[in-house]
């Protein structure tokens, strides 16, 4: 173990003290110690001077701290927007992406995707059920109330959306989807991760797209982006109709759905100042393109060509604001044709503009103050534009990135520090990062995006108004915003890393990793090791671990379905050590009887006992022994009981073994479960009279 030194560990009087003791030694000749000495005074100086530098080395800064961190291989987990959704009504009006919402505290969003000039209407949605239909949209309006779309599992449905009208583009569609919370579904390792398949069919369109599918077949809330092939035609009462067809129930819980929306649009808690495009344009005097974007046809416009040499700002350019954005023409001419981005266009905020530019002195360290009014900058998307020196000896326009650390960067990095705490920007001293060029406007902000963080995380119901007309729409909770990570929360997560091993070692591990599956509910899971079930003794030849995987599926005995065990087996072979050899199988259930003779006894004596035994065989897990003395303690514990006459544990099925004294020895895959209980019950002494 690692002790951290007390370095301050003399006082300003010990100092003084130690010196004194020493100059006998040092110079004999020096008699007077007293203060009115010269020699005592400059002593004196040196011991006040020696008591603050091991003060400043005794103090374990926030930028120590992170250094060291670096070296463990932690990086500083930067902040993120808080996500919503706002309800938009039929008759919204053509927006923009990135179109300005505010609360009634002034904390602003962002639209995340433009609204098309007409939105698909629902009209109705259905459960048809073999040749039964049932209306569920009503259902749907009242929040608390969920159903099944796809019914049960032996009277399968399907769920039928009529809309009234499509609307432009792609059909958008938000789903409300329940899930169980225990065990919760961990979080999912790719986009086409499913538990279960849904086919996707616009009644009547050549074929149906599935775009996008944010929810993992209806496992978690989120968006489903289709797109129907050809003409899609009204069908029954005059409407289009999206079927959905399961498929493949899988082996987890069933879908329940308590809301469904056509009019739902993503917004993101931030305010964008500034933003890039850039182009790969052909060598044009009126090449055009339309910025599609709500800052890009507001805000304040710059053009830059690159040529051969680099990239140099122009002004042969001109530009007009219509609906669907900023139509903007510039002189490509000059322009390098390597087909790589030789147009850039920076927006910024009009409001804002004049804090995005800065003047420099070209000294080392420089510093500028953002005014960010209280806000943090994305780090990821944070890009200055700066004017450099190039290597041919000429100063031209150049990106420059935000890094956490100047100490590693070189003297010709293009490099700056970001300081949320200051709201301060700093750049390197020419050995640790460049130096910038000395100029009036040698700064401009190229991309900035604020957020509040953790404080952009409203409640459900809260009301945004749209900047541009003051239309109000009401939202959805706001969550997953998230501050810029301290050094003392980067210390904490490293030691829980270090505390947790994401490479199997014991048993222990081989289940607690498996229970962590990405995607998946996993109830249970039993590591076997040198057990094989392939070979007829069980008994492996091989380095071989088996591991018993239940999915948290509906009934009493769930199975897992291919897919389930494929994605166990992947996570095992992705942590097991070299050399050993992962078997991922499903449990066998084991059916128990019971026979019980009780003396006395209330009523309803085998209905508790039934439940008692079940929750006692479910706790036994995967494997082991089932005592017959714990069963005769619940049975003896039920109210009323005197006596347990007689109880026996009977398995049904090979591969149990059963002792003298009752005791059931299961097989290593097998779970407990009771089947038939028969409980009989004696009067009491006296009762018949």
């Amino acid at each position: 173990m690692l002790h951290a030194r007390n370095l301050d560990d003399q006082t300003y009087e010990e100092i003084v003290k130690a010196a004194k003791g020493r100059l006998p030694w040092l110079c004999p000749a020096w008699t007077d110690h007293n203060a009115h000495d010269p020699g005592i005074t400059i002593l004196e100086l040196m011991a006040w001077y020696k008591e603050i530098q091991q003060y400043h080395m005794n103090q374990f800064t926030d930028e120590l701290r992170w250094k060291l961190l670096k070296l463990a291989g932690v990086i500083c987990l930067p902040a993120c927007p808080a996500r919503c959704t706002v309800e938009l009504s039929a008759e919204e009006p053509f927006r923009l992406a990135g179109a300005g919402l505010t609360t009634g505290e002034g904390v602003p969003f962002e639209l995340a995707w433009p609204v098309p000039e007409s939105l698909p209407v629902i009209r109705r949605i259905q459960v048809v059920q073999r040749e039964r239909r049932m209306d569920v949209g009503e259902l749907l309006e009242n929040r608390r109330i969920t159903f099944q779309p796809f019914g049960e599992e032996d009277t399968p449905a399907q769920l039928y959306i009529g809309f009234s009208l499509l609307g432009e583009g792609d059909l958008r569609l938000w789903f409300d989807v329940e899930s169980p919370a225990d065990p919760a579904r961990n979080p999912f390792s790719s986009s086409d991760q499913v538990p279960r398949v849904i086919r996707w069919t616009c009644q009547g369109a050549g074929n149906t797209l599935l775009l996008r599918d944010e929810t993992h077949g209806l496992s978690v809330s989120g968006y489903v982006t289709l797109r129907a092939e050809g003409e899609w035609p009204a069908g029954e009462k005059g409407l289009h109709w999206l079927v959905l067809t399961l498929e493949d129930p899988g082996c987890e819980e069933r879908v329940r759905l308590s809301g469904l929306s056509a009019l739902r649009w993503p917004a993101l808690q931030q305010e964008t100042w500034a933003r890039r495009y850039t182009f790969c344009a052909p060598a044009r005097k009126d090449w055009t393109v339309c910025l599609e974007d709500a800052l890009a046809r507001d805000g304040d416009l710059a053009a830059f060509v690159r040529t051969a040499e680099g990239w140099e700002q122009t002004g042969h350019w001109q530009a007009a604001a219509t609906e669907a954005g900023r139509l903007f023409q510039v002189d490509t001419s000059s322009a390098v044709q390597d087909e790589a981005e030789n147009i850039m266009i920076v927006a910024l905020n009009g409001a804002r503009s004049s804090r995005l530019l800065f003047d420099a002195k070209g000294l080392p360290g420089e510093t500028f103050f953002l005014d960010l009014e209280g806000r943090t900058a994305l780090t990821e998307s944070f890009v200055l534009l700066c004017n450099t020196l190039e290597r041919d000896g000429k100063i031209r326009p150049a990106l420059w990135r935000c890094v956490d650390d100047l100490y590693a960067c070189g003297p010709r990095d293009r490099v700056f520090t970001y300081d949320p705490v200051r709201e301060t920007i700093t750049f390197g001293d020419g050995e640790h990062g460049a130096l910038l060029q000395r100029g009036e406007g040698a700064v401009l902000i190229a991309d900035l995006t604020l957020t509040y963080g953790a404080g952009g995380n409203i409640p459900s119901g809260t009301q945004l108004t749209f900047r541009e007309d003051g239309r109000m729409v009401r939202s959805q909770a706001a969550r997953g915003g998230r501050d810029r990570e301290t050094a003392v929360q980067a210390q904490a997560r490293l030691l829980k890393e270090l505390s947790t091993t994401r490479k199997c070692v014991s048993a222990a591990d081989y289940e607690r990793l498996a229970k962590e599956t990405p995607g998946l509910r996993v109830a249970a899971a039993k590591a076997l090791p040198a057990y094989d079930p392939d070979e007829p003794t069980g008994v492996s030849r091989l380095p071989v671990v088996t591991v018993v995987a239940v999915p948290a599926g509906v009934g009493q005995r769930p199975l897992p379905d291919r897919r389930f065990l494929a994605a166990v087996q992947r996570q095992m072979d992705a942590v097991r050590p070299i050399g050993i050899q992962v078997k991922v199988v499903p449990p066998v259930y084991v059916e128990i009887e019971a026979d019980v003779i009780l003396r006395g006894g209330t009523k309803d004596a085998a209905d508790q006992l039934r439940e008692r035994l079940s929750c006692w065989l479910t706790e036994a897990g995967i494997g082991g022994t089932l005592l017959a003395g714990e069963a005769w303690t619940l049975a003896q514990a039920l109210p009323g009981v005197l006596q347990v006459r007689k109880l026996t544990l009977r398995a049904v099925g090979s591969g149990c073994y059963q002792t003298e004294e009752g005791d059931i020895r299961l097989p290593l895959r097998a779970i407990p479960w009771l089947g038939r209980l028969r409980v009989e019950q004696t009067p009491e002494r006296g009762s018949a009279r």
